[in-house]
């Protein structure tokens, strides 16, 4: 078994984790907890906080999951609740940060046509003229958590839609995105939220689609448009993508990983498992683990 290694859990960043009030908001500058992190803030999670956070100033690097990405002003990094992510930047670096829990994220965002948010976080760098609008919905936003004016809570939640619309067109163009159709979509999002909620059973896709009231024609039609993939591979990435979150941030071994993402066959987890990323679990696993630590190492000036 792989050594113990504990992620942080916070409400806002340095709280205890904890429930958080209905249609909650806050909205802050990581400058206003500089003391806290001075720059350097290690991998942990909000388990019941979405956040969306803009880099107006400075650069440095961003990790979600094990990816590790670079920013700079203008950077924009959308993160679902639950999700291990961090950052190390350099001194005089600025961001707005928006933190939304669950109800209220997703009273904002129904309705989108586009694939769901809330289980993929997402990083763009915008150019100068998309930044500068980027930049005033977040300003906007600021200025309306300060007020206490009527509407104040409406406010944001409208103006966050406006940024996670940007940010999903901004990922569709990246992919050579398709024309939008509105039935495949709506499909599409039913689809993905089914996957989650049968995440440790695996069904096949014939049995999804019966689920959903529709044929595994179209369903994988609706996500070769909406993803550029075939609904079985998007399925094998959701509990790739799982697995792999288990391995880095939790001390369960292999075979109990693969169950819970539909697995019981040990051996067969581990065979996709290689096959898909050419290590073993534990291998993988192993590597990742030794890379986070050296660069932790690297950051504290070790």
């Amino acid at each position: 078994m792989a050594p113990a290694r504990t992620i942080p859990a916070y409400s806002l960043f340095g709280q205890p984790a904890g429930l958080v009030e209905p249609r909650f908001c806050h909205v802050e500058r990581i400058g206003d907890r500089w003391k806290l992190h001075a720059g350097l803030v290690e991998r942990h999670s909000h388990p019941h906080l979405h956040q969306m956070t803009l880099w107006i100033a400075g650069s440095g690097e961003y990790y979600a999951d094990e990816e590790v990405s670079t920013i700079r002003a203008g950077t924009c990094c959308w993160m679902p609740a639950g999700v291990v992510h961090g950052f190390a930047v350099e001194a005089g670096s600025e961001s707005i940060v928006l933190s939304m829990s669950d109800d209220f994220a997703r009273e904002q965002f129904a309705g989108l046509s586009q694939f769901t948010p809330f289980h993929t976080w997402l990083i763009q760098k915008f150019d100068a003229e998309q930044h500068g609008w980027i930049g005033s919905l977040f300003a906007r936003m600021e200025r309306e958590y300060g007020s206490t004016g009527p509407g104040q809570v409406q406010s944001i939640g409208s103006l966050a839609r406006l940024v996670i619309v940007d940010m999903l067109r901004m990922a569709e163009d990246h992919a050579g995105g398709t024309e939008e159709r509105g039935g495949e979509s709506s499909l599409l999002v039913r689809f993905m939220s089914l996957v989650e909620m049968r995440l440790g059973a695996r069904p096949g896709v014939e049995a999804l689609a019966d689920e959903l009231g529709t044929t595994p024609y179209l369903l994988n039609r609706a996500c070769k448009a909406g993803l550029g993939m075939r609904a079985s591979d998007v399925v094998r990435a959701r509990h790739l993508q799982e697995a792999k979150r288990l391995l880095l941030f939790t001390v369960l071994d292999v075979g109990e990983i693969g169950a819970l993402v539909g697995y019981p066959d040990p051996a067969h987890f581990a065979r996709t498992f290689r096959t898909a990323t050419g290590q073993t679990p534990r291998q993988w696993r192993d590597d990742r683990m030794r890379a986070i630590d050296e660069a932790s190492a690297r950051d504290r000036g070790e």
